[in-house]
This record gives structure tokens, sequence and C-alpha cells, in this order.
């Protein structure tokens, strides 16, 4: 139906299972990270100590990373706080703006960038609207804000081709 454009590269349950080692070795030093559902609960106003590890790991290791959201500059600075990582709101993925800007901040191209998200139609899609590698995460919650619940409904159905597709193809 919608071919191969909507597509995740990578699919992994969460943010802890994505092999960063891996990435590395392929010359990808940009992270470009959602925030809500894919680091957090939406509702949760700061990382869990569990995260912001990942996240100072991640950037001792050499990674450059960029919060891109399409939450409000208050969602993003409440986050943040205690991380200071370049961030960027109002992003309005799928669109790309947020997303060259992140990369424009990380000094990186598009070939040594990922997006990490939980949404197909607002990661995944911005992310390939960018020529960028694509990662998608199991949602943390099911709680969500009511847009994003009426989204996850189409992506449901996406998700159901890819996966028929891929066991079509073993």
């Amino acid at each position: 139906m919608l071919g191969t454009y909507f597509e995740p590269d990578f699919y992994y349950d969460s943010v802890f299972q994505i092999p960063y080692d891996e990435l590395w070795k392929k010359n990808i030093r940009g992270l470009i990270f959602d925030i809500d559902n894919t680091l957090t609960h939406f509702d949760e106003k700061a990382p869990s100590a569990k995260i912001a590890g990942l996240l100072r790991r991640l950037e001792r290791k050499g990674f450059r990373i960029c919060l891109v959201t399409n939450n409000t500059n208050k969602r993003l600075g409440h986050f943040n706080e205690g991380l200071n990582l370049p961030g960027i709101a109002n992003a309005i993925k799928p669109l790309t703006r947020g997303i060259r800007y992140a990369m424009e901040t990380m000094g990186t191209k598009p070939a040594e960038t990922v997006i990490i998200g939980d949404q197909l139609l607002s990661d995944i899609w911005a992310g390939k609207n960018a020529k960028i590698t694509t990662i998608m995460v199991k949602p943390i919650s099911e709680k969500d804000f009511i847009l994003v619940r009426a989204k996850r409904l189409i992506e449901r159905r996406i998700l159901r081709e890819f996966y028929k597709k891929r066991e079509t193809a073993k």
C-alpha cells in the first residue's frame, strides 16, 4: 500500500536495545532523539536516571545528541533541564525543518545522522524526508495526547503491513 517510505530502517523495543556501538562503526555521529514516549512518558517532566545515564554515556562515546520534539519549548526545557543538550521544540515533524536544524547544530550530514522515535507519522516520516537513518522504538506508554492516539490507529495498520511483508519474505 504505502511501500517502504514509512518503514523504519530499524526497529527496537526501547532505546536501551539499540546497538550504538554498531552505529558508531557505521560512522553515525549524530543522534536525534524524540522525547515523548521515546525517552520518557509524555506526562513526566524530567528524564529518569537511567535515560540520563544513557545519554551521558553516548556523549562520552563521542555521539552528538539533539532532542527534537513537536512539543513546546516549556516541555523541552523541563525535560532538558539537567541534561543541557541541544534541543528543538515545535519541530512540526514530519516536516524536516527541525531535523535539518538539528544536523546543523550537531555538525553532521544526513549519512552520519539517525533519528530515534516512537511514531511512524512524525519521527520516521521526518527522517525519511530528511534522508537520514530511522530507528523506531515501541512507545513507552499507551497514554498519549489525543491527536497522537488518533495517529497511532493509522500507524498500527501500516505496521501490520510491514510485519506481514517481513513474514512472507522469510
